[in-house]
């Protein structure tokens, strides 16, 4: 159900619960997420507070929920992210509590994270601190 039928049919509800349930509906509905292409190179800030997945080149700031490296991306920069996959190539500093790293990764940087996956046959030469994630 889209998100426009369903604050139509809570427009007939009481007008002072509308915004709870509206807020509280439209937080549980999952978004699409952002998808950088493999020919999109962006310099600067990326915010979001859903899933950002990479396919492009990022120079700069990636702060996301859900932040997806695939294979035939690089980002070089910041990470923030609440869940960061990485099989592309990543150089940089990383902050995130939960980090998965895949087989075909490549990694150069600093890399800040509460709980960390890293297949076998990843490439990676930084420096890792293991953090709490209420320090995130």
């Amino acid at each position: 159900m889209s998100i426009a039928k369903i604050k139509s049919r809570l427009c007939a509800v009481n007008s002072n619960s509308v915004g709870k349930k509206i807020e509280a509906i439209t937080s549980s509905v999952k978004s699409t997420p952002t998808i950088i292409a493999r020919d999109l190179i962006i310099e600067g800030q990326l915010k979001s507070s859903g899933t950002i997945e990479i396919e492009g080149v990022v120079k700069g700031t990636v702060n996301g929920n859900s932040v997806i490296l695939r294979e035939e991306g690089l980002i070089e920069g910041l990470v923030y992210a609440e869940f960061l996959s990485i099989r592309g190539r990543f150089e940089g500093t990383i902050k995130a509590k939960n980090i998965s790293v895949s087989r075909k990764a490549k990694i150069i940087g600093e890399i800040e994270y509460d709980s960390l996956s890293v297949e076998d046959g990843a490439s990676i030469d930084g420096q890792f601190k293991k953090i709490q994630s209420n320090n995130l």
